[in-house]
């Protein structure tokens, strides 16, 4: 599986990541903020934050304490990872994930969904498509 550097240099395990976008994709959608689900687990909430990015590996008995908190069963954090002997070598997005995990994903895609089917949401996309090609 292919490793991507976070912003400290620091190298990000696929798997780590994804169980991150999956831990904050269910604490968003239970509208519990970083510090009431590190409370939950003894932790600080900027230890919270690093499971979140990627950037610290959540231990087995972290994550079944996670699966507590968050009323997920612990298999759920890894849904949606390809197999390891997969021919995209674990480069597979789950787009709906990486959305509701980023800090503006839940609050664009409820307004998207608000606009009526049709041209304006079409040249929405394309528009967030044109800036995201030219970053």
């Amino acid at each position: 599986m292919g490793r991507q550097p976070s912003p400290s240099g620091a190298v990000i395990h696929p798997v780590d990541r994804h169980v991150g976008q999956m831990l904050r994709a269910r604490r968003r959608a239970l509208q519990l903020s970083q510090s009431a689900v590190a409370a939950r687990l003894g932790i600080s909430f900027q230890q919270l934050q690093k499971y979140e990015r990627g950037t610290n590996r959540v231990s087995a008995s972290t994550l079944h304490a996670l699966s507590l908190a968050l009323d997920l069963p612990v298999a759920r954090f890894f849904e949606g990872l390809p197999e390891p002997d997969s021919p995209n070598d674990g480069r597979a997005r789950d787009l709906v994930a990486e959305m509701v995990a980023a800090p503006e994903g839940p609050a664009l895609a409820e307004a998207f969904l608000g606009l009526p089917p049709g041209p304006i949401r079409y040249r929405l996309a394309a528009l967030a498509r044109a800036i995201g090609a030219g970053r």
